[in-house]
């Protein structure tokens, strides 16, 4: 996939708001739940139930699609899962039944799961070096901000349109993203698919779950968004429960966490072509471990702290996402859509563990000793796996290039 540097900038774009839009349409859901509920007759449960099949179903889809991605390219994903998304849409727009409503809702996430994995994908084909880390950055920025502002957008829309008007919203999008990528994005050939078979594909991911590199970020990312998600999850029930705020009220209690994970991708555009990526590594975990530590300490003791806290954790948590997708992109050169998916999926999966193992969690022990236990599980976790990535050989050859 080669291209000028302004079309390829042009690309960088167009499929980071496709990765935005793909985050859009998970997040604006959440304020017409009681919308759903009323207008299909159903349970909250089922309403419920809905929200953890989209993210179940895009999880198991980052490993199907990375795989397809490697082996038939990614416009041909793409594609296919604009499509896919804007025919679930029509359905869930037009349904009465909520049966078929959660049918298409599947869809929707199978279709709109291929999107993020496209972007990063994309960025690792496009840029190189430095270039490839502001990509990330640029990626990883728009994701950050489709949670802050999906809420409140379908807040509007629910409220003056019902919730039909919000997946007639998500069809219209669909439909200009379907004619812009299928007028600009490129066709090409994916790194050795001509040369790979369906046979190789255990071969395929043996690479990746053998590589060392891969494993340290695939298991710090899970812990991580375990427990990031568990923060999530706990903040409303700390802060209503607690600290007596009301609900409408404590949701702004959220910004310091959105505005800062914001500011933390910005600073990674910023710094990473100056900073060695493992200087960044190191940093950004120990600033996370720490980050979550004082919450566990600060969380019962003073808003003002807490919000101070959440800041730090959520700059740690805007740098360390398109870290890992930079190293992961750098490490996998022919196989970057597999690896990628299987990133993706290993973050999904701890963003669903969290919260349900978090409430386990919490009725075993005191708040301040459930988050300081992940705290320091993190960081024994990063301490312990950083030398699986930097062994001993290689640091034997930097003390010999500098004699």
């Amino acid at each position: 996939m080669t291209q000028t540097k302004s079309k390829a900038v042009l690309i960088l774009y167009i499929v980071c708001f496709s990765a935005f839009f793909a985050s859009l349409s998970q997040n604006i859901y959440s304020p017409i739940i009681p919308i759903i509920k009323e207008s299909f007759h159903v349970s909250a449960a089922m309403v419920n139930l809905s929200v953890s099949v989209f993210m179940i179903v895009t999880a198991i889809m980052q490993i199907i699609l990375g795989t397809i991605i490697d082996f038939k390219g990614e416009r041909f994903v793409l594609i296919a899962g604009i499509m896919a998304t804007a025919a679930a849409s029509i359905g869930c727009a037009v349904t009465t039944d909520f049966t078929l409503f959660l049918i298409f809702r599947m869809i929707q996430a199978a279709g709109s799961a291929a999107l993020p994995l496209i972007a990063a994908t994309t960025i690792g084909q496009l840029f190189t070096g430095s270039d490839r880390g502001s990509a990330m950055g640029t990626y990883q920025m728009l994701l950050s901000a489709a949670p802050a502002i999906a809420p409140v957008l379908g807040g509007f829309i629910g409220g003056a349109a019902g919730y039909e008007g919000i997946f007639w919203m998500l069809t219209a999008i669909s439909v200009v993203m379907l004619v812009t990528n299928s007028i600009i994005f490129p066709k090409d050939s994916p790194a050795g698919s001509k040369q790979q078979a369906q046979g190789n594909v255990f071969a395929h991911y043996k690479s990746i779950f053998t590589n060392r590199t891969g494993n340290v970020i695939l298991t710090l990312s899970f812990v991580l968004f375990f427990i990031y998600f568990a923060v999530i999850v706990y903040l409303p029930i700390l802060l209503t429960e607690h600290y007596h705020i009301d609900v409408s009220i404590a949701g702004l209690l959220y910004l310091p966490l959105a505005l800062s994970t914001i500011a933390g991708t910005f600073l990674f555009k910023k710094i990473q072509a100056k900073i060695a990526l493992s200087t960044l590594f190191i940093g950004s975990n120990v600033i996370a471990a720490c980050s979550i530590m004082l919450f566990a300490v600060t969380h019962s003791v003073s808003l003002i702290l807490m919000a101070l806290t959440l800041a730090l954790f959520g700059i740690s948590m805007g740098v360390i996402p398109p870290l890992y997708s930079t190293m992961i992109t750098n490490e996998f050169e022919h196989n970057r859509g597999s690896a990628i998916g299987v990133f993706n999926f290993i973050r999904y999966t701890g963003m669903a563990a969290g919260p349900m193992i978090s409430a386990y969690l919490l009725t075993l022990m005191p708040s301040a000793m459930s988050f300081g236990l992940l705290g320091l599980i993190f960081a024994a976790l990063s301490f312990c796996l950083l030398p699986q990535m930097y062994p001993p050989q290689k640091r034997v050859k930097q003390k010999k290039h500098h004699m």
